[in-house]
């Protein structure tokens, strides 16, 4: 009898089931990564229960050691005014182009431990150009 085995081992590999797990975590890496602010330093906050639903235009941190971070631009207290300034102006023209009302937030990062004139004199920058400043804050656990 003319019978032959076909145990013939087929030396393919498949890739379509590879390349959807990897699609898939590329979405999951995009999407997580959206969701963390990359611009705020690692700071212990202050603690507080309020929550204030607000558009994060422009970060602003301030380390305990007294460092101030515009984004991710680390800056003294003399360049902040204008850097801050620059980059109010900036939101406002993407806003203005978006047709989006005019107010620019500030997002202030602190440490818990920051003192309060620290925080007033960004205060008096928000309030010289015409900023919105909310305190970013951790909810108590």
């Amino acid at each position: 009898m003319g019978l032959k085995k076909r145990n013939k081992v087929s030396a393919e590999f498949n890739l379509s089931s590879l390349t959807d797990i990897v699609f898939l975590l590329l979405i999951f890496f995009m999407l997580t990564s959206s969701l963390a602010s990359p611009n705020v330093k690692n700071l212990k906050r202050p603690v507080s229960n309020s929550k204030t639903p607000s558009p994060q235009n422009i970060a602003l941190s301030v380390t305990a050691e007294g460092e101030y971070f515009l984004e991710a631009e680390k800056l003294s207290f003399e360049d902040l005014d204008a850097k801050l300034k620059t980059r109010i102006e900036q939101e406002r023209g993407e806003n203005s182009k978006k047709g989006i009302k005019d107010e620019v937030t500030i997002v202030l990062n602190v440490a818990a431990e920051e003192k309060t004139g620290t925080i007033v004199k960004i205060m008096s920058l928000s309030n010289k150009h015409k900023a919105r400043l909310i305190l970013a804050t951790d909810t108590p656990k």
